[in-house]
């Protein structure tokens, strides 16, 4: 079969692939052994199907599939790429590819992807020639019961930079691979939608953390501007409780109250949970609380307009 022919069946191949899926990805094979592809693609050949042919086909491809992917060709550009098609949600996809990545060395004369600092702490090495290989590359040591310490941390590379065969040769010696070996994804295409690398790497911890601190804020701004909801209510109802207890007693009033003593102090170390938390307001100007608060009477006078206007029959009630 001439190249040609070859060419063209290849073509509607990858077209028809791209039709197939819901989720097509570019990745990036530089620098990627082919054994590290192998084993992702069989450990995740039931999420994903890996598609390795020439660039001009893959652009090609992505013009003619009948799918808006012209923002997603432009990830061909400065990289050798590979076709990821799936079904799964980007995010989910992009964090089982960076799940399986492995560490290794870093070659001599290699491009360093990030920062490498040398912790400091002592070392499996006795005293001897390694001292001056240390010394070379910048690190303070010393001999601490019997074997060579490093006294203070240090970064030796920066990302972008060229690891010096000398500094290669020590991090070897120290255990300390930087270097991440795994396919690089570029984009993701799905639903009309391009995700790029940057927007699909989330930190869900950190993610997770901002989400209840967002949470936290409100609901103390809510309180300071007077804006009641099923969130806050129990801990308002909680403080008036507690505020009505103590001028009670300031005026010598006795408040007639059956309340159990476990919910009265559960009531207490509610409010006190809650005083901890408003400690970490990052407060507000007056002038935004007089906004909300325009904007909350507004929006209740439109309620109430709405509520208040009459339901007009039609002909056939």
């Amino acid at each position: 079969m001439r190249a040609r022919e070859l060419k063209t069946r290849e073509l509607e191949n990858v077209k028809e692939l791209i039709n197939k899926y819901d989720t097509i990805a570019i990745g990036d094979l530089t620098n990627l052994p082919s054994s590290t592809l192998q084993r992702l693609r069989k450990k995740l050949q039931d999420k994903m199907f890996v598609r390795v042919t020439k660039k001009s086909l893959i652009s090609l491809a992505l013009e003619q599939s009948g799918k808006n992917l012209l923002e997603l060709k432009q990830s061909l550009d400065n990289s050798i790429p590979v076709l990821i098609l799936s079904n799964e949600d980007p995010f989910k996809l992009f964090k089982l590819i960076k799940e399986n990545k492995s560490k290794a060395f870093a070659k001599p004369n290699q491009l360093s992807p990030m920062d490498i600092t040398i912790p400091a702490g002592a070392t499996n090495f006795p005293p001897g020639p390694i001292i001056g290989e240390l010394g070379a590359i910048g690190l303070q040591t010393g001999v601490e019961q019997g074997k060579i310490a490093i006294k203070k941390e240090k970064l030796i590379v920066r990302e972008n930079e060229i690891i010096k065969p000398e500094v290669a040769s020590v991090l070897v010696k120290l255990d300390i691979k930087p270097i991440e070996i795994g396919l690089k994804i570029i984009s993701i295409y799905k639903d009309n939608v391009v995700y790029d690398n940057s927007s699909l790497d989330i930190d869900e911890k950190k993610y997770i953390q901002d989400l209840i601190f967002a949470n936290s804020q409100a609901l103390i701004l809510a309180e300071k501007i007077g804006f009641i909801s099923r969130e806050n209510v129990k801990i308002l109802l909680q403080k008036d409780y507690l505020l009505t207890l103590n001028i009670g007693k300031r005026l010598n009033i006795e408040v007639n109250t059956e309340i159990k003593q476990k919910e009265h102090e559960e009531a207490k170390e509610e409010v006190k949970e809650h005083k901890k938390e408003e400690s970490s307001f990052i407060g507000y100007k007056e002038s935004s609380v007089k906004k909300a608060q325009e904007l909350l009477k507004e929006l209740q006078d439109k309620k109430i307009a709405e509520q208040e206007k009459p339901k007009h029959k039609s002909m056939w009630d």
